[in-house]
């Protein structure tokens, strides 16, 4: 005799299975339940990773990167806190972000500082390098109070210091004929004369013995017709007119006919001597020679 025992459990999935829904097995339910501790222990891992990457960079990274020093190289005159006066290098900075561009355009407000360059090294230390302006020759100007007083030129034409902070430098030519009214440190002298200041540039680095003989460079304005210059060496006072270029063949020239003419006791009745063409002239206080 067969014997047939009925199982709900299975009848029930014979259903479940004809009515076209997914079967579960039995063990099913722990799996789920792993994944989702699977889960869990991973953002647990990332939550302590980022902790941690937090903790480093507040408690250690942060700390070894704020700035410390500012080293300042390339001074000539200046300190270098004279130099850092000018800084908008804000304290409490930290390495990744100071802004090298922002303080070199800071550095640079200096009116004595012909270049800056700014670096960064890590992990605390920001680099400053300067070049410092040199003068080239004296201008003088009226203060407030109308008196006259020497400042310093350098190659570019910038007005940059008083002379009274570089007494070494009191030997120098003077500009003189141009009229400056509100005198600021970094002001140019402007286009009109970067000939000029070129070949005296060029004069000083060449032959500085040269430019040592000149006292005084006068400007004489021809309008649109440019400029030239009287020149007035230190030891004979008789004004020397010439082209708004010079360079030392032609300083030497000048000095050589003033030697000569001082040897025969004619200085006295020069008026002035003309250098301006190849020829030169000389003028006398009565008449003209060449």
């Amino acid at each position: 005799m067969s014997e047939y025992v009925w199982h709900e459990a299975a009848a029930n999935n014979r259903k479940t299975a004809l009515a076209g829904e997914e079967i579960v097995p039995a063990s099913e339910p722990g799996r789920l339940h792993n994944s989702a501790l699977g889960v869990v222990r991973t953002v647990l891992v990332l939550f302590t990773v980022i902790l941690a990457a937090f903790l480093f960079t507040v408690l250690i990274f942060l700390p070894a990167t704020e700035i410390k020093q500012v080293v300042v190289s390339g001074m000539d005159r200046l300190s270098s806190t004279e130099i850092l006066q000018w800084s908008t290098l804000p304290t409490g900075v930290h390495w990744f972000s100071v802004d090298t561009h922002a303080l070199t355009a800071s550095l640079e407000r200096n009116p004595r500082l012909a270049e800056v360059s700014v670096s960064r090294k890590f992990p605390d230390t920001v680099l400053v390098e300067v070049k410092e302006r040199t003068a080239l020759a004296l201008l003088y100007v009226r203060d407030a109070n109308n008196r006259l007083r020497a400042h310093c030129i350098d190659r570019s034409g910038v007005v940059f210091a008083p002379l009274a902070a570089y007494d070494a430098d009191s030997k120098l030519p003077v500009i003189s004929g141009i009229e400056v009214r509100g005198l600021q440190y970094g002001m140019t002298l402007g286009p009109r004369f970067d000939s000029m200041l070129k070949s005296l540039t060029q004069l000083q680095s060449a032959q500085p013995q040269l430019l040592s003989a000149i006292s005084e460079i006068r400007v004489v304005d021809l309008k649109e017709a440019g400029i030239e210059l009287l020149l007035y060496p230190v030891h004979y006072p008789v004004p020397v007119r010439m082209r708004p270029e010079l360079n030392a063949d032609m300083v030497k020239s000048v000095l050589l006919v003033l030697d000569v003419v001082a040897g025969r006791g004619l200085i006295p009745t020069l008026q002035e001597l003309d250098f301006r063409t190849d020829t030169y002239v000389y003028r006398t206080k009565e008449a003209v020679s060449g």
